[in-house]
C-alpha cells in the first residue's frame, strides 16, 4: 500500500507539471497578443493625428489655390514633417455621399513590426491605416475698410439720399446695420459688408474687382479696429482728464493720465507811481519828454510803475534791454516801442488808438489784452502769458513771434480766452508766416471764438491744449502737433482751415457749415508731431454735421465711433491729394448732393480671409 501511494503521488505531480507547462504557454501567448495590440493602437492613434493634420492642411491649400496638386503636396509635406515618408500617405479629393460635401481625404499607413507574436505567426509585421477628412469651401476675403459704421441698432447704418455718392474703390464700406442706396445715389467700393439688409433698387453699388461683392446679414461686418490702439487711447485719456468723462469702454474709464494744461500765474503790482504821458509832463516823466517830436524816450533800465496812460498824438519809446512792470497800459497815443526784455502788465493792456505797438524779445505777461480799431501789435519771441483773455476787434492785427521752445499760456477757464472779431488777425508766428519753429507748450484756458473774415494762426508745438470749444467763422492755420479740445470744433459760416501733421482730439462734436474749406493732413509714420494716421478723434455720442457746401480735404482717420455723422447740402469729404480719408463712425447719413471720397486701400492689417476648414467625421 505504501508503494502504491508513493506512485500515485509521483503521478499527480507529473500531471500538475504538464498542466502548468500548458498554462504557461497560453499566458505567454496572451501577453504577446496584448503587447502587439497595444502597439497597434498606439500606431493607429499617431496615424490618425497625422492624417487629420494633413487633411486640414490640404483643405486650406485647396481653398487658397483651387489646385489638387498643391493640395496633395501640402498634405504630404505635413506627413513628412511628422517623420514619415511621403509614400505613407495617399491624398484624394472626394465627395461624401450622405452630405454631398467636398472633402480632402488623407490615408496614412504605417507598418508595425511583430515582436513577441512571432511565436504564433510567421508574419514579420502588420499595417495600420488611419483616414482623416476635412471639408473645403471657397475662400472668402474681407477687404480692408475705408468706412465703418459701427451701430447695429438702426435699420440702416449708412444712408444715402438725394444724388449723393460714396467713392472708395480701393477698400470696403462696412456697417453693422443695413445700407440704403436708392435710385440716383451711388457707392463705389471694393466690397460692401452689412450686418443687415442692403437696399439697392437702382443698382447704385459698384464693386471691383469682384462684381456685386455685397455681403448682407454678416455678423461683425464693421469693427472698431482702433479701439485698443495705445497711442489713440492715450490721447483720448488726456481729453477725458479735461472733461471729466469716464469712458465705459475701459475698466478705468481711460482717465489714468495727466494733461499738458498750464494755468497762468496771477501777477500783482505794488507800485504807486503813474506815468501820465501827455503834452504837459509831470515831474517824474518830464526828463524823458521831447516836445518837438512829441516823444517820450525812456532809457534802458528797470521800470516798476502803476499805470501808463498815453494821450493822443504821443509816441513813447522804452529802450532795451529793460524790465518793465506796470499795473495797466492805456494806449491812446500814436505809437509805442518797448525794447528787448521782460515785460509784465498785471492788469489790462488797452490799445484802442494810434497805429503800432512793438514789443521786443523777452518773456511777456499780461493780465488781459484789448486791441481794437485797426491797430497793430507786434510782440517778439519769448514766452507769452495772459492771465485773462484777448479781445481783438475792428480789423486789428496781433503778431506774437513764438520761437523755439517758447510757451503760450492764455486764460483762466472762466469764459472766452480768445475773442477774434470780424476781419482781425491773430498770429502766434513771426510776421504771420506759416508756423515752422517748434514752440513749447500751448495752453488756452477757455473758449476760442473768431468772427467772419478773421485769421488765426496757431504755432507749431507738440501739444496744444484748449480747455474749451473752438468756434470759428473765419480762417485758421494749424501748426503741426496734437490739439486737445475740451469742447466742440465748429466752423459756422465759412473760411479756410489748413494744417499739416495735425491731430485733433475733442470731448465734443465736429461740425462745419456755410462753405467752410478744409485742407488738413494727419501725421505720417515719420512725423515728429501728432498721432500718425489720426486726424480727428472724439468719443462723444452727440451728432457731428457738415453742410451748406462745406468742402473738406482730409488725410487721415476721422474717429467718431459713437457719433452719428451727417453730410448735407452739397458738403463733401475727400482725401488730401494722394493721401486718403478713413472713417469710423456710429452711423453715416448723406443727403442733398453730398459726396464722400477715399483713395485708401485700407489700414495695414485690417483685411481678413476666411477659409472655413473643419475636420469631417
Amino acid at each position: 500500500m505504501a508503494a502504491h501511494g508513493a506512485g500515485l503521488a509521483r503521478a499527480t505531480r507529473g500531471a500538475v507539471a504538464v498542466i502548468g507547462a500548458l498554462s504557461l504557454t497560453v499566458l505567454v501567448g496572451m501577453g504577446a497578443f496584448a503587447v502587439e495590440i497595444s502597439r497597434g493602437y498606439a500606431a493607429d492613434t499617431a496615424n490618425q493625428r497625422i492624417a487629420d493634420m494633413a487633411a486640414l492642411a490640404g483643405a486650406l491649400a485647396y481653398n487658397v489655390n483651387n489646385n489638387s496638386s498643391e493640395m496633395t503636396a501640402t498634405a504630404k509635406a505635413v506627413v513628412v514633417a511628422q517623420g514619415l515618408p511621403a509614400s505613407a500617405a495617399t491624398v484624394a479629393l472626394v465627395t461624401d455621399a450622405a452630405t454631398s460635401k467636398q472633402l480632402v481625404q488623407v490615408s496614412v499607413t504605417t507598418s508595425v513590426p511583430i515582436a513577441l507574436g512571432r511565436v504564433f505567426s510567421s508574419a514579420l509585421a502588420y499595417d495600420v491605416t488611419a483616414v482623416g477628412s476635412a471639408t473645403t469651401t471657397a475662400m472668402t476675403t474681407t477687404a480692408p475698410p475705408c468706412i465703418a459704421a459701427l451701430s447695429s441698432t438702426p435699420t440702416y447704418g449708412i444712408t444715402l439720399s438725394g444724388g449723393v455718392s460714396i467713392s472708395s474703390p480701393g477698400c470696403a464700406v462696412n456697417t453693422n446695420a443695413g445700407v440704403t442706396v436708392p435710385w440716383g445715389t451711388y457707392i463705389t467700393a471694393k466690397q460692401v459688408n452689412a450686418g443687415k439688409s442692403v437696399d439697392n433698387p437702382g443698382k447704385g453699388i459698384t464693386t471691383s474687382p469682384t462684381a456685386n461683392d455685397i455681403v448682407q446679414n454678416k455678423a461683425g461686418a464693421a469693427t472698431d479696429w482702433m479701439k485698443d490702439d495705445s497711442t489713440l487711447k492715450g490721447l483720448l485719456c488726456k481729453v477725458n482728464q479735461l472733461s471729466g468723462y469716464s469712458d465705459p469702454d475701459y475698466a478705468d474709464g481711460n482717465r489714468s493720465c495727466t494733461t499738458a494744461l498750464v494755468t497762468p500765474t496771477a501777477q500783482t503790482s505794488s507800485s504807486t507811481e503813474d506815468y501820465i504821458l501827455n503834452y504837459s509832463p509831470a515831474a517824474n516823466v518830464a526828463p524823458y519828454w521831447n516836445s518837438s517830436t512829441k516823444t517820450y524816450t525812456f532809457p534802458a533800465k528797470s521800470y516798476d510803475v502803476r499805470d501808463i496812460v498815453m494821450s493822443g498824438g504821443i509816441t513813447a519809446v522804452f529802450e532795451g534791454p529793460l524790465t518793465l512792470k506796470a499795473r495797466s497800459i492805456s494806449m491812446g497815443g500814436t505809437g509805442m516801442t518797448i525794447g528787448n526784455g521782460d515785460v509784465t502788465v498785471t492788469g489790462l493792456f488797452d490799445f484802442n488808438n494810434g497805429s503800432v505797438v512793438t514789443i521786443g524779445n523777452g518773456d511777456h505777461s499780461f493780465g488781459s489784452l484789448n486791441v481794437s480799431g485797426g491797430r497793430t501789435l507786434n510782440v517778439g519771441s519769448g514766452s507769452f502769458t495772459l492771465g485773462g483773455g484777448i479781445v481783438i476787434s475792428g480789423g486789428t492785427t496781433i503778431r506774437i513771434g513764438i520761437g523755439v521752445g517758447d510757451a503760450v499760456t492764455i486764460g483762466n477757464a472762466s469764459g472766452t480766452a480768445i475773442n477774434l472779431g470780424n476781419g482781425s488777425i491773430l498770429c502766434f508766428t513771426p510776421s504771420c508766416a506759416s508756423p515752422t519753429a517748434a514752440g513749447g507748450t500751448f495752453s488756452v484756458n477757455g473758449l476760442i471764438t473768431t468772427g467772419g473774415g478773421s485769421t488765426l494762426i496757431f504755432p507749431k508745438a507738440a501739444t496744444h491744449v484748449i480747455n474749451g470749444s473752438l468756434s470759428s467763422s473765419g480762417s485758421m492755420t494749424f501748426g503741426s502737433g496734437v490739439y486737445i479740445l475740451n469742447g466742440n470744433f465748429t466752423n459756422g459760416t465759412g473760411g479756410v482751415m489748413t494744417g499739416t501733421d495735425v491731430t485733433f482730439a475733442m470731448s465734443g462734436t465736429y461740425s462745419l457749415a456755410g462753405g467752410t474749406t478744409l485742407d488738413l493732413a494727419a501725421p505720417n509714420a515719420l512725423a515728429s508731431y501728432g498721432v500718425p494716421g489720426v486726424l480727428f478723434a472724439t468719443k462723444t455720442s452727440a451728432a457731428s454735421t457738415m453742410g451748406g457746401g462745406a468742402n473738406g480735404k482730409y488725410a487721415g482717420l476721422v474717429y467718431a465711433p459713437k457719433s452719428d455723422v451727417t453730410l448735407t447740402g452739397g458738403a463733401s469729404m475727400s482725401g488730401n491729394g494722394s493721401n486718403c480719408l478713413m472713417m469710423i463712425v456710429n452711423t453715416l447719413n448723406l443727403s442733398g448732393g453730398t459726396n464722400v471720397a477715399s483713395a485708401c486701400s485700407g489700414l495695414s492689417g485690417t483685411s481678413s480671409s476666411v477659409a472655413n476648414v473643419a475636420l469631417f467625421k
